[in-house]
């Protein structure tokens, strides 16, 4: 991937990111877990550019150890996108 597109590619990211962390943060107090929902994956989409969505998935991670352990067991399977955020937010011992 050429230098142009990976940072097209890295701009929508965090576009994408932004945009569903903010309506995930306006939809949090509905009945139907929405909110959480798109928080969780705006963080995801954010993690591998942006050092506080990485802190706070390390945090959660380290809070959560049988997530953290299926997380770290399926990254292989995952995109490399995903695989380098799971390796960038693996809690610190």
């Amino acid at each position: 991937m050429d230098a142009v597109s990976a940072g097209l590619l890295a701009l929508a990211h965090k576009v994408a990111g932004s945009v569903m962390l903010l309506f995930g943060v306006v939809l949090f107090p509905l009945p139907i877990p929405f909110g959480l929902i798109l928080i969780a994956l705006g963080l995801a989409f954010l993690a591998p550019y942006v050092a506080p969505a990485r802190a706070v998935i390390r945090a959660l991670r380290s809070r959560a150890p049988l997530l953290d352990r299926a997380m770290a067991k399926y990254a292989h399977r995952c995109p490399s996108v995903v695989r380098t955020a799971i390796e960038r937010t693996a809690p610190i011992l």
